[in-house]
């Protein structure tokens, strides 16, 4: 195990409320899920329009998914507490953000400019032109943070994104609740 120098966290499920998930858990049963992820994954990776997507995503789900950059912003939940602890650590560790979305809406929308200030370097998936758990955008986000893998703590709410994680010699944490990820980034930092 390295020694820890920096924490990479996701931004949907993590910093904000996941409403894709909540989305996709919301549709009736024998609805496609699959074909609408595929279709959810080219647009965040940049290969259709937000308007392809919205279109065939209406068509698949019988129903419109409002992608997280139109909503006002009073809808979305920030994740305070989090953003709070996040600047605590960047006080010792590198802070890296590694995100799959299709525009600059954590930029341009989401984050303030002091929150922006917070992360070392900002991975995003239109700007790769990938998607995780695609291992480029992992070595992406060590690459721009300077550091090896086994020296990242990688924090996520979809267990395949934190394996994939794992199987580049990161270690992960599966976030669920924000004391719980505290406890065991916690743990994971003092070894």
């Amino acid at each position: 195990m390295g020694m820890i120098k920096g924490i990479v966290f996701d931004c949907f499920g993590v910093l904000t409320a996941d409403l894709w998930h909540e989305f996709l858990a919301s549709l009736p049963q024998g609805t496609d899920i699959q074909a609408i992820a595929d279709v959810h994954r080219a647009y965040d990776a940049g290969t259709i329009s937000k308007q392809e997507g919205h279109d065939q995503i209406m068509q698949l789900a019988g129903k419109e998914f409002t992608e997280m950059e139109d909503l006002v912003q009073q809808d979305i939940t920030k994740n305070t507490s989090l953003l709070r602890y996040i600047e605590e650590l960047s006080n010792k560790y590198k802070i890296g953000l590694l995100s799959n979305v299709g525009t600059n809406w954590v930029r341009d929308q989401f984050l303030s400019e002091e929150e922006q200030g917070l992360f070392d370097a900002m991975v995003l998936s239109f700007e790769v032109g990938h998607n995780k758990p695609d291992q480029i955008m992992y070595t992406t986000v060590c690459d721009r943070l300077g550091l090896q893998p086994n020296e990242i703590l990688y924090i996520d709410d979809m267990s395949r994104y934190c394996i994939a994680a794992e199987e580049i010699g990161m270690q992960a944490i599966q976030y669920r609740t924000f004391e719980q990820c505290k406890k065991d980034i916690e743990r994971a930092l003092n070894g």
